[in-house]
């Protein structure tokens, strides 16, 4: 069909030329009225009831989600001769015409990428949908004013609506095959999220090496699937003179995970593990090159797997770490303290064992309704109530490049506490660190000094993990504390779903922020994130990367940072990162 009389069909628009074909044909054309410049997406007059259907479905879906990484649909024309949507123009092209050129994305390049298509996949994910053709001619890319390049997530054409059974795309007539997951050949009824994460993590590794893992092949099908359901995935290998961060590969190893079950699919630790990776890209941190360079697997006889036998993150954490891990670790000396321990909290969250008054910490003296304070205006910290900030006799640990980080996989080389005495132990067990407490009246501290000056900014992050039956007792970080006048703040949550800010000094309790309920705190054996930021004179509380609190910050007691767990129960922590300014 000729461009010059496709202005039949698209009223009110000038086309001004084609874009790409693939299932649909996509033109370049100029609003009549007001200049803009969009897309229009068509199908050909032969269009068959299921195409519609599909196409129906990716109007309806894209127009519902408004969000940064997505490509805007801005008008849909399904009952027209031509049925066709109107959409934004992106400029600079598809990821796929990127890779023509340069063959492979540059490491802080291809970290912006996937954390903008993690932010795409968790908006559609919201609204319980799934994408089902994650692949690099459905991201376009521009470059914005300030020189940075953003990516948006498109086509939503053969995605499913996991609640709507009737129109279920079943088989892999729409799949792109070096894209798909292994259930989508298998189980394509049961394709949810995870299959979303895994074809992220092809096309994340095809950025890095210039190839995909599995590379079909035509009339090739059977022995593809094979490989993508069975054979392991390659050990990616990048270009000469380039490496990745040792973070990187463990996203990659995550989403790259065989089982949908066991795949890396929570958007809160992808974007974790690339904000590790960001930072270990700027320290130089890399992972070891293999000896030979593989390339993509074009056959592998099926490997028929162990029964019982599962993949596990954290092994493959432990596993790809301990090479790194000396590089991370200073010395420091170890404060472990004993308090009686946390505010009460109410009736309704707490377990029958801890609801005596000998668990607050202010020695069985309940709090009075006077003592909280909360807000944007409340200070975190109250000159008449806590003792002066006299700085430690000894040194503390030298932040390199202004970065404390310590993932626990080396037993070798940490620098907290490991033992077991009549009411506590502290171990570390499988790149995790492991705090269990024996008495239910007690609190229990690991914290170490750092040479940073808390006037100035700093953050202090740190992934928790709760086990057992005690839902309602705290555990998270304490920050700002000194050893020598016995003096801390701590930021608290609990497993059923409650936080906590106050601070503790010399077994006082002081509540700056009560028992508050929180949406984004994951139950028992679910990973919380915990962070504290101080931007200016405020700090912000955040959990699992959403903003709780914001406080007005007065001052520190000191530089003593570390971990808390109260009550009888188990915390492990994988994850501890200091940033700050000597």
């Amino acid at each position: 069909m000729a461009t010059s009389i496709f202005k039949e069909y698209f009223k009110g628009y000038e086309i001004l030329g084609e874009l790409g074909r693939g299932n649909a044909r996509v033109l370049k054309a100029r609003h009549m009225l007001t200049g803009e410049l969009v897309a229009i997406k068509h199908f050909a007059f032969n269009t068959d009831p299921d195409t519609l259907r599909r196409f129906q479905r990716e109007s309806e879906i894209m127009k519902s989600i408004q969000h940064d990484n997505i490509v805007k649909i801005l008008e849909v024309h399904l009952d027209a001769e031509l049925p066709y949507i109107v959409m934004q123009l992106i400029e600079g092209g598809d990821l796929r015409s990127l890779l023509r050129i340069h063959q492979t994305l540059d490491i802080p390049v291809l970290i912006r990428l996937a954390h903008q298509m993690t932010e795409a996949l968790d908006a559609i994910h919201a609204k319980a949908v799934v994408h089902r053709d994650v692949k690099p001619e459905n991201i376009m890319y521009r470059k914005l004013p300030s020189g940075e390049v953003q990516f948006l997530l498109t086509d939503f054409g053969i995605a499913k609506l996991r609640e709507s059974d009737s129109v279920t795309v079943t088989g892999s007539s729409m799949l792109t095959y070096d894209y798909a997951s292994p259930e989508q050949f298998n189980q394509s009824r049961n394709v949810s999220t995870p299959t979303d994460f895994y074809s992220l993590g092809i096309v994340l590794y095809e950025c890095l090496t210039g190839v995909v893992p599995f590379e079909y092949e035509q009339d090739d099908l059977l022995m593809h699937i094979n490989r993508v359901i069975a054979s392991p995935v390659p050990r990616p290998v990048l270009p000469m003179h380039r490496s990745m961060p040792p973070s990187l590969q463990l996203l990659l190893d995550g989403l790259l995970t065989k089982q949908g079950s066991h795949r890396l699919a929570d958007p809160v630790q992808v974007r974790h593990l690339l904000k590790m990776a960001a930072l270990e890209d700027l320290r130089g941190m890399r992972t070891l090159e293999p000896p030979v360079r593989n390339e993509t697997v074009k056959y592998v006889a099926p490997v028929k797997p162990e029964a019982g036998k599962r993949k596990d993150i954290t092994f493959i954490a432990v596993v790809l770490l301990l090479v790194s891990g000396a590089v991370f670790f200073s010395w420091t000396t170890l404060v472990r303290s004993k308090a009686s321990a946390a505010e009460t909290t109410p009736p309704e969250l707490m377990p029958t064992k801890v609801q005596d008054p000998k668990y607050n910490l202010s020695h069985g003296q309940r709090r009075s309704p006077g003592d909280a304070i909360s807000g944007p205006e409340a200070p975190l910290a109250d000159h008449h109530s806590m003792p002066p900030n006299e700085p430690a006799a000894q040194p503390g640990i030298s932040l390199n490049n202004g970065i404390y980080y310590n993932d626990f996989s080396n037993p070798l080389d940490s620098i907290w506490d490991i033992g077991k005495d009549e009411t506590s132990e502290f171990d570390l067990v499988d790149g995790k660190y492991v705090m269990k407490g024996f008495a239910d009246s007690l609190s229990y501290s690991t914290a170490a000094k750092f040479n940073i000056d808390t006037d100035k900014d700093f953050t202090i992050s740190a992934n928790t993990t709760h086990w057992g039956d005690s839902a309602g007792d705290p555990f998270g970080i304490n920050f700002c504390g000194d050893q020598q006048q016995d003096a801390w703040f701590v930021f608290y949550i609990t497993s059923n779903g409650y936080y906590s800010i106050g601070s503790l000094v010399k077994d006082e309790w002081h509540v700056l922020v009560d028992w508050t309920p929180s949406g984004n705190i994951r139950p028992d054996a679910g990973m919380n994130m915990l962070t504290v930021e101080k931007q200016g004179s405020s700090l912000h509380f955040l959990i699992n990367d959403r903003l709780e609190k914001t406080l007005a910050f007065d001052r520190g007691f000191g530089s003593y940072f570390g971990m808390r767990v109260d009550g009888a129960q188990t915390v492990s922590f994988d994850q501890l990162i200091v940033k700050g300014t000597q």
